[in-house]
């Protein structure tokens, strides 16, 4: 992983991996995955918040400039752009990109919201974990004017 600079992504991976493998009771297995597959989405989303920050604002800029944009992405739009026409008319690894973000919020909207009967599987959970750093690996693997054209996509509004 040729790691751009925000280690709150590769903390996020870690925390997902520690709580992927924890034991005890039963009860506390299932959450602790549940939020695993969280951790594993928001390391994701955290790494779409950083490339929009880096190459609109500047990573070495003062937190009151970088900080704006950073948090101007919203979760679903996210989604919403990444599968959008207009994705679909950039690089195919920001299309792919975007289908797997899709896939990794919906299984942090069925953790996060479902009720206590949600089944949880261990091997999925760990799939879910590695789709996560296998999204990252994309994202920090596009050259970067597609960096910059992702950055874009996510900030403007659809026309």
């Amino acid at each position: 992983m040729a790691r751009l600079g925000n280690p709150l992504v590769y903390d996020l991976l870690v925390v997902a991996d520690t709580l992927a493998m924890q034991g005890g009771r039963k009860d506390l297995r299932k959450a602790s995955m549940r939020r695993a597959v969280s951790s594993a989405y928001y390391a994701v989303f955290h790494a779409l918040c950083f490339v929009c920050a880096s190459q609109l604002v500047g990573w070495n800029k003062a937190n009151d400039l970088l900080e704006p944009v950073y948090r101007m992405l919203d979760h679903g739009s996210v989604k919403n752009r990444l599968i959008g026409k207009e994705a679909a008319a950039m690089t195919p690894s920001i299309l792919e990109i975007g289908a797997r973000f899709k896939n990794l919020q919906e299984a942090r909207h069925e953790a996060d919201y479902r009720t206590p009967a949600l089944e949880v599987s261990h091997d999925r959970t760990l799939l879910q974990i590695a789709e996560a750093r296998e999204v990252i690996d994309l994202i920090e693997s596009l050259p970067p004017e597609d960096r910059l054209k992702l950055a874009i996509l996510l900030v403007t509004k659809a026309r």
